[in-house]
């Protein structure tokens, strides 16, 4: 995918070793569609057809702050290794909402959940981060 601004390689970085944290921690990896631009933005159920997800899957939107807010909003104060890494889940999402267009984030699937926070590239493609929830 070439995005023109080099999102993709400033998501891979920002987003190296950081995880999402459910019953179990999950890395958060680049995420591209490319031509997943057309007609953006739309709803969770268009993106779930466009990734091939299975039919009749649990899905819904939220907000890039419900997605980050376990990493930023509602941390411990007293866990310092925790409240180390808040500045960096802070730059990750701002880098989101700052370098794509019309940022989502869709959830798809019951137990593992696909996590995917995703906006336009500038270039006609859908791009961003994806990640799992864990959550039995």
């Amino acid at each position: 995918m070439s995005d023109g601004s080099g999102i993709r390689e400033r998501l891979e970085q920002a987003a190296e070793g950081l995880t999402y944290t459910s019953e179990s921690d999950r890395p958060f990896e680049a995420f591209a569609l490319p031509g997943g631009g057309a007609g953006w933005p739309y709803g969770v159920e268009e993106f779930a057809r466009r990734i091939g997800a299975p039919a009749g899957a649990p899905m819904e939107e939220r907000s890039l702050y419900q997605l980050f807010g376990p990493h930023i909003e509602n941390t411990d104060p007293y866990d310092t290794q925790t409240q180390a890494l808040r500045p960096r889940y802070e730059a990750l999402r701002a880098l989101l909402a700052s370098g794509l267009r019309d940022v989502r984030v869709f959830r798809i699937g019951k137990i593992e959940v696909d996590c995917y926070a995703v906006g336009e590239d500038g270039a006609g493609n859908l791009a961003g981060l994806h990640t799992v929830a864990v959550e039995t």
